[in-house]
């Protein structure tokens, strides 16, 4: 499988290590900076252009979007539009409005696109649906994402918001509660409604970058759920006691799941952990699947999906969905003064 990159930011490194580590042909890496896409193709024996358009001409059997987030759409547009195959990572747009125009064109155009919602990959999350299916009739919910901050970095972003107020930036919601979210739309099913939201911002970050969010979902199989997600200077708390405090707890008539998810940077350091408490036997019951590269995995599948396998990567539509949730809580919060 060959895989050329569009970004050569952080994350498209991952990605470039995830495609050679499994033995891929990765063929160019584009960047409008040059330097930074140099470095990354020089990093991974590769050619490197500056101009996107000439990637896109170029035979591939998939293309990676992986820009900052504002410019998931025109990118991945782009290649859609070119014919290909294409990866693109999350959120899969910045509102749901360029996103239902994406789903349209990827349907319209009929090939291959996948969003890079790589945490439902892991094999313990899939344990965990299995789990979820045997808590009976769920009733409530809790999504739980706090991720460590430290203090000097609000300093920096204020700075840059000051300099450049339409800075392509995002908060604590976009960033590191969209996966959550595709967690819970993929495991408990779709929202009916959001009933409430409130968004906190540290002085001179409003409305680009949220420290804090909280919503109140009201699911549509009747249950609730409460989302709360942060930013926080904290290093020491969550499952192990690292600063990472990601959680699903998913509570039925007949059981309780939770799926406490790692630090996505360390596959080679932590695993997912997911347990179950089912009231008809009286039991508890926990599953790690041991360390699995969610990246890797998620090129693995695609390649599976190339071949014509199904495959649990998400889709244009159902990340799609992700993206409408997050506009409806940003909405919500607006509704409530923030």
């Amino acid at each position: 499988m060959k895989v050329n990159i569009i970004g050569a930011g952080n994350i498209a490194d991952y990605h470039a290590r995830s495609i050679k580590a499994l033995g891929y042909e990765l063929g160019m890496i584009a960047d409008f900076n040059e330097k930074a896409a140099r470095q990354l193709a020089d990093n991974y024996g590769c050619h490197w252009t500056t101009n996107t358009d000439e990637l896109l001409a170029e035979k591939a059997d998939l293309v990676t979007v992986a820009v900052p987030n504002a410019f998931h759409f025109d990118v991945a547009m782009a290649a859609v539009k070119a014919g290909h195959a294409v990866l693109c990572e999350k959120p899969m747009t910045r509102s749901a409005q360029q996103s239902r125009q994406l789903v349209e064109l990827v349907e319209q155009n009929e090939q291959p696109f996948f969003v890079g919602y790589m945490k439902r990959v892991h094999p313990t999350v899939q344990k965990f649906r299995e789990y979820v299916a045997r808590i009976g009739t769920m009733r409530s919910g809790l999504v739980r994402v706090y991720h460590p901050m430290p203090s000097s970095s609000w300093p920096i972003i204020k700075k840059q918001l000051a300099q450049s107020p339409n800075a392509a930036l995002d908060g604590v919601f976009v960033n590191s509660g969209s996966h959550m979210l595709d967690l819970l739309l993929y495991l408990a099913g779709p929202v009916k409604k959001v009933l409430a939201a409130r968004m906190q911002y540290q002085e001179g970050c409003f409305p680009k970058v949220d420290q804090m969010t909280h919503a109140l979902l009201e699911m549509e199989n009747g249950s609730t759920v409460t989302v709360e997600c942060g930013w926080l200077p904290l290093f020491g708390v969550g499952k192990r006691e690292n600063g990472w405090d990601e959680l699903i707890e998913l509570r039925g008539e007949s059981g309780l799941s939770t799926l406490h998810t790692t630090l996505w940077e360390r596959p080679q350091y932590e695993s997912p952990v997911a347990e179950l408490w089912d009231e008809s036997i009286k039991t508890k019951e926990s599953f790690n699947a041991g360390m699995v590269d969610n990246f890797q995995e998620e090129y693995r599948l695609i390649e599976k999906a190339l071949l014509g396998e199904a495959v649990t990567l998400a889709t244009a539509q159902e990340a799609f969905a992700v993206d409408q949730l997050i506009d409806d809580i940003f909405a919500a919060a607006k509704q409530t003064g923030e």
